[in-house]
């Protein structure tokens, strides 16, 4: 992609260059100019068409400025040699401006496909020969495109290398590495920077080169742009140009040659990079016996929702291409944000690490620290916490979780010696997850992920309650009941609902159920505290509550009943026991509340955010407490303060970046999917709109493969039926999540049993 550092740089000049070397050279050109104006009088296509001999073409768009005149081949064009106007408009001003003065608007997915459309044509020209495809903007990386969008966002999905025409002149220094920052930011790689010679070439090239990376190489033409011609031919090129074009056949030459380069190089770069994959890495929550060579996914960029999978195809019949797959597993639940407003999370990154790089936090602060606790409070937290603390990821904010709710446990119970006293134990729910450290690996029922193979230090330090589930089956939210639940409420006679026609009456306030439940949940406890069996064991006190609010991701997906959560948190909370939600997965917009906490009405001791804070960009995560539980930590002696931390502790990169992702979910003008009020006009608490079809989520609901649905805010989740082997032993969903990779172009990452798909908040 050939992109100019200004106007007046000789942008097209180069185009037409390095097209005329290809024609040397026998490569088949395309070259594609999908935004122009001042057309027809102005055309960059048709001054690259006569400098190569290529055809030159308009699409529907263009055409209708030009009726009456046919596309027409240059004297002596090769074959399938292309130079193609695309958009245009009449007026020479910036394409925004243009459209908005002329109508005819063209959006930025328009653009994205007719380009996208051109390059697949150009490569099945080729048929093995070599071949040279260039795609021209109108104007610099920050120019407007025609929706108003800036061009570098614009043709991000894309991601084609780019050759950045700096600006030879005076002050052209500033505005070309600006230039060139800009197309970094946003991800793009520049291979190449070139320049016109002139009076002030050697001067601009020199500090040009002393700035840039050193992947990106200077080159400077020998002579200085013609000057515009008086009058422009639609058959010949001006003789100034002519002779510029011959004066700088070497360079072009030299420089067609280097892009091959650096293109065949790229090529073995990813063509190699699934075996150096298996050869060198060791992947998490892979058995790598299992992963042939041919079924490793190589990632060239990610763009929103999409990544761009390298297919090496088998040339020359099928050449290879990137390819365009929606992330359906949202990265592991981190993604937040669209294609659209990544470059503003970027900016965040890039500004707080060139103002603070990393600072050590112990005793000091920084604003974007302060930014983000506030945001954090008043958001998440508010009518409930008081302080934050900072960490890396959900696992090691579970374990400052863990520490705080058991010295609460302790601090509000003075008159007992608990240094060889009784044990503490927390209270959990059966198929829990809460991280892989080994404090959270201890606060969870046995499972696949703290078996003797995976943890063989594990030691069950809780009791772990059996939760009744729901999920959508047959059209109805329909509960299920664990079978020692079922017999307590049987022996009560108690009549039950099981059965919801919406998900509104689901979360309900259901009294009667709720108390059945408390019930349970209470005597559960009080077996569990009073049960040390011939007294060999020691006595052990729940000192914490722990658990994953409406939906269990790891664990399969898992939805509990609302009103079950409800019980324990009102059990636990009598007893002053603080109560702990990870909301790692559900939290911070993930289940269309901005907490799930909200959903529940429960206010928590101690709560835990990461994947969505940061809007998918890097690793940060918070836990959020009470002021009784910073109490607990106060003393005279530093023995006593929370000694946990580690080196990147609130790194202010991080902490930026998650203010701004904050924002942007609560943003109006930024997050299509808000709402701010109810079908009435009355105002309401935020929630996303329904983001999936009701009537397909009915339909495959009632399909006789699908076991149950989970369906709520951007989760979907399927739980296929089994007919042999249940959870990680099943194999139904493995060649479904193999087609959607292969034939949907859905990069899913499901369990064996389960398939599901998350979207981002912001789409």
């Amino acid at each position: 992609m050939v992109w100019g550092a200004n106007t007046d740089v000789g942008k097209t000049l180069v185009s037409a260059g390095l097209a005329a070397a290809a024609r040397r050279n026998k490569a088949v050109i395309t070259f594609l100019k999908p935004v122009q104006t001042g057309f027809p009088e102005d055309s960059d296509a048709r001054l690259v068409a006569l400098a190569s001999g290529a055809a030159q073409l308009q699409g529907p768009h263009a055409a209708r400025l030009t009726e009456g005149q046919r596309s027409h081949a240059q004297p002596g064009s090769q074959n399938h040699s292309i130079a193609k106007t695309m958009f245009a408009w009449t007026t020479p001003i910036s394409p925004h401006a243009a459209s908005a003065a002329e109508g005819h608007h063209v959006s930025d997915a328009d653009l994205l496909a007719a380009v996208t459309n051109g390059l697949n044509a150009a490569a099945d020209a080729c048929q093995g020969t070599q071949g040279l495809a260039l795609v021209e903007t109108a104007g610099g990386p920050a120019s407007p495109g025609p929706s108003g969008n800036l061009q570098c966002d614009c043709w991000r999905p894309l991601r084609l290398p780019a050759i950045l025409v700096a600006d030879a002149r005076l002050g052209g220094i500033s505005v070309s590495l600006s230039a060139y920052e800009t197309l970094l930011s946003r991800g793009y790689d520049v291979p190449f920077i070139v320049m016109a010679g002139g009076r002030q070439s050697d001067v601009n090239s020199q500090a040009i080169r002393s700035n840039v990376g050193p992947d990106t190489s200077v080159v400077v033409l020998p002579g200085a742009l013609p000057e515009a011609p008086t009058r422009r031919s639609n058959t010949e090129l001006d003789s100034n140009l002519k002779e510029w074009l011959v004066e700088c056949e070497a360079t072009f030459d030299s420089l067609l040659g280097q892009l091959f380069a650096n293109h065949q190089q790229r090529l073995n770069l990813l063509n190699n990079a699934a075996s150096s994959a298996q050869k060198n890495l060791w992947w998490p929550f892979t058995q790598h016996s299992t992963v042939l060579e041919d079924s490793v996914t190589v990632i060239d960029s990610r763009c929103g929702e999409q990544f761009a999978v390298y297919q090496p195809g088998k040339e020359p019949e099928s050449p290879a291409r990137l390819q365009m797959q929606y992330d359906a597993c949202a990265s592991w639940w981190t993604q937040g944000v669209s294609g659209e407003l990544q470059a503003k999370l970027v900016r965040s990154m890039a500004y707080a690490g060139g103002r603070y790089g990393h600072v050590i936090f112990p005793e000091n602060t920084h604003q974007p620290a302060l930014d983000l606790a506030e945001k954090l409070l008043s958001g998440a937290g508010q009518g409930w916490a008081d302080r934050v603390f900072f960490s890396d990821n959900g696992s090691t904010a579970v374990e400052v979780a863990l520490k705080m709710g058991m010295r609460k446990f302790v601090h509000d119970r003075p008159g007992i010696i608990w240094n060889g006293g009784p044990a503490l134990h927390v209270m959990g729910l059966t198929n829990g997850y809460h991280g892989d450290t080994l404090g959270a690996m201890d606060a969870v029922a046995q499972s696949p992920y703290n078996s003797f193979d995976q943890t063989p230090w594990y030691q069950s330090r809780g009791l772990f309650l059996d939760p009744p589930t729901c999920g959508l089956s047959h059209g109805q939210w329909q509960v299920q009941l664990p079978s020692e639940l079922q017999g307590h409420a049987e022996h009560q006679g108690h009549k039950l609902q099981l059965a919801f026609s919406t998900r509104e009456e689901l979360f309900s306030n259901r009294g009667d159920m709720q108390s059945i439940y408390t019930a349970f949940i209470a005597s559960a406890m009080d077996q569990y505290e009073s049960a040390n069996g011939d007294g060999s064991e020691a006595p052990r006190r729940i000192a914490s509550c722990i658990m994953e609010p409406v939906i269990q991701g790891a664990g399969g997906m898992v939805m509990i009943d609302p009103a079950f959560q409800r019980a324990l948190a009102e059990v636990c909370q009598q007893r002053n026991i603080p109560v702990i939600l990870d909301e790692v997965f559900s939290g911070l917009w993930r289940l269309g509340r901005l907490t799930a906490a909200q959903m529940l009405g429960i206010k928590p001791d101690i709560a835990c955010y990461a994947k969505l804070l940061t809007g998918g960009m890097l690793p940060l995560s918070a836990t959020l407490a009470t002021n009784s539980c910073f109490e607990a930590f106060q003393h005279d002696s530093k023995l006593k303060a929370l000694l946990h931390g580690h080196s990147y502790t609130a790194h202010a990169v991080g902490c930026s970046t998650a203010t701004t992702a904050l924002d942007m979910y609560t943003d109006p003008t930024c997050n299509p999917n808000l709402q701010l009020h109810s079908s009435s006009g009355l105002a309401q608490v935020p929630q996303l709109r329904e983001l999936w079809e009701s009537s397909l989520v009915d339909q495959l609901s009632r399909h006789e493969r699908v076991q149950r649905l989970v369906v709520l805010g951007t989760v979907f989740a399927a739980e296929l039926k089994t007919s042999g082997k249940a959870g990680y032993g099943a194999t139904e969903a493995i060649q479904v999540t193999k087609d959607l990779r292969s034939k949907d172009r859905r990069w899913s990452r499901g369990k064996p049993h389960l398939l599901y798909s998350q979207l981002a908040s912001l789409l």
